[in-house]
């Protein structure tokens, strides 16, 4: 099977957004990338952005409670169920657009009702005043004479907000505050922070991506099907049950596995945040190691079924997630610091300890075992577990 394309580093810088008070209340998001590469797709590096910005470190809350100013190309906004959530902590930008017509303002209509906040630069609002004013929330100033006195004046009863850009100097911010401007960023404020994403292979299982995606929009949705696809791909499997973990999502309680996950995502969510990290190309498995990670999963959970005090999911998703730093080409305690298991699959994982603990050797045991022998080992209980476990991998994955 052809390897996607191996991606460079990637960088999101956040700009911090002061209110007139001094108080840090939003950040700005702006992307680019560590290569020369020119053609490098747009919507695929704004997936990626929103990946990091949205998806990763909002969902660590980084972000806390502040919004996220984010400028959006326009082939993006064509999408709405590409729209990130949660909606009441963005506002999205159309710099990109130049011209204001029918589609635009149908665009800015639908964003709007979805809960969005709308960015929209002077530019465009002179060339239609009054239709741009009914769906702008806030406008972006780089000069204090953008505006005529009269325009300023209507602002306030539309609860219309102005955001300064670049600030460099004192003055300017004491005429901008005058003026009665509500966002503020710049240099003179506060310096961006950088992160970067390490550089690291893409090795997509792109038939079990097609195959999902086309789940996700069948008349009939079957949330069992869809978890049987979702396991076979990694990172689609961590950031679900990241999301599905995130304070926005999750009001506390226990940690919910990837069928409640999938559950409280609900089909709208899944589309977004599945589809957003299929363009950012943010699926790292190889298919032989992807195959033995299943086979020891379905293995665990065969070993699990016959004792009622064992979860057969839990002891499935211990078996999986032994494998998942391989998969992810990721630090094992990297990854496991940041994932939202329960307490008994951690234990199982970092100190094969516990009942999951005991299964997940006894698992790692007869695969050994099984490398080793050189005759066919004797048709007992574990072998018939193991052997059982090959075929529903066979099976779940032919289904690809």
């Amino acid at each position: 099977m052809p390897e996607q394309k191996d991606h460079g580093p990637f960088s999101i810088a956040l700009h911090p957004i002061h209110d007139a008070s001094h108080h840090h209340v939003a950040d700005r998001l702006v992307y680019g990338r560590h290569t020369d590469d020119e053609a490098d797709d747009i919507m695929a590096a704004t997936a990626r952005a929103l990946t990091s910005a949205v998806y990763e470190l909002g969902d660590s809350d980084l972000l806390g409670n502040r919004t996220l100013f984010i400028d959006l190309p326009l082939e993006w906004l064509e999408r709405p169920e590409l729209l990130p959530t949660p909606a009441p902590r963005l506002a999205l930008g159309i710099a990109e657009a130049h011209t204001v017509d029918a589609e635009l303002l149908e665009r800015l209509d639908d964003i709007r009702e979805r809960g969005y906040r709308v960015i929209v630069p002077t530019r465009l609002l002179k060339q239609d005043l009054e239709a741009m004013l009914d769906r702008s929330d806030i406008i972006v100033l780089s000069s204090p004479r953008d505006l005529d006195d009269k325009t300023l004046e209507r602002l306030p009863a539309r609860n219309v907000k102005l955001l300064v850009e670049n600030l460099d100097s004192r003055e300017e911010l004491v005429r901008y505050q005058a003026m009665g401007c509500d966002y503020y960023h710049g240099h003179y404020l506060a310096k961006p922070s950088f992160i970067a994403s390490a550089p690291r292979g893409r090795h997509g299982n792109r038939a079990a991506q097609i195959r999902l995606i086309r789940a996700l929009y069948e008349d009939n949705n079957d949330f069992n099907r869809l978890h049987e696809l979702v396991v076979q791909v990694p990172h689609l499997h961590v950031a679900i049950l990241r999301r599905a973990n995130s304070s926005y999502f999750h009001r506390g309680g226990k940690e919910v596995d990837l069928h409640r996950a999938v559950q409280i995502l609900g089909l709208i969510e899944l589309r977004r945040l599945i589809l957003t990290l299929t363009l950012a190309s943010l699926q790292p498995s190889s298919r032989i190691v992807l195959r033995m990670a299943l086979t020891r999963a379905f293995m665990c959970r065969n070993l699990a079924a016959p004792f009622p005090a064992l979860d057969s999911e839990d002891a499935f998703t211990t078996g999986l997630f032994s494998m998942m730093d391989a998969l992810l080409e990721e630090d094992r305690h990297t990854l496991l610091e940041h994932l939202p298991l329960g307490q008994p699959i951690i234990d199982a994982l970092k100190y094969r300890a516990g009942p999951l603990g005991a299964v997940l050797i006894l698992c790692e045991n007869h695969e050994q075992q099984v490398k080793e022998a050189s005759d066919d080992l004797p048709p007992d209980q574990l072998h018939s577990c193991y052997m059982n476990a090959l075929e529903s991998t066979k099976a779940l994955m032919n289904n690809l």
